[in-house]
């Protein structure tokens, strides 16, 4: 990936944050993280669009306790915004679940944000050496978004 292309994806996954976290005096959020692997399933507003799924996800912690999974489709960014305060986890099978409140849509430079009326995110540590998860689902009045990736269990690298 090159540097203009990854300046330009961390700044679209900052922009995906909601008008009322941008709005506030908060402080810049932690790098973006990156995962490397294969993404098994990308379905936006209902349609299908695994075959142009990049094969990475990214991890963005937002202010207030908030946190985005960013799946890339061509030149659009589809993020899944979760309620980190509500996290649940399951220790038998190192998968947390995280609420998911918003979809974040990035193709342009206005993001589109569409409230979810239901969603959760499901994902594994990227940290164990063992390839990691995340599957999000999330229904909103345009459709189904969901998304699904598997990594390649290496580690995911900050983007700066």
């Amino acid at each position: 990936m090159t540097t203009m292309m990854k300046t330009s994806l961390i700044a679209s996954a900052l922009m995906l944050a909601p008008p009322a976290a941008q709005a506030q005096n908060k402080p810049v959020a932690p790098p973006l993280m990156v995962s490397a692997g294969k993404c098994d399933k990308l379905v936006v507003a209902g349609k299908d669009a695994t075959k142009q799924c990049r094969n990475e996800v990214a991890s963005q912690p937002m202010p207030g306790g908030a946190v985005m999974f960013i799946f890339t489709q061509g030149k659009t960014l589809i993020g899944f915004t979760g309620d980190a305060t509500k996290l649940s986890g399951d220790k038998k099978t190192g998968i947390a679940g995280l609420p998911v409140v918003d979809v974040n849509i990035r193709s342009g430079k206005e993001p589109k944000i569409l409230h979810a009326t239901e969603g959760l995110c499901k994902f594994s540590d990227p940290y164990s050496g063992k390839p990691a998860i995340v599957t999000c689902t999330a229904k909103t009045a345009e459709g189904t978004f969901t998304g699904s990736f598997k990594s390649n269990g290496k580690p995911p690298k900050a983007q700066q």
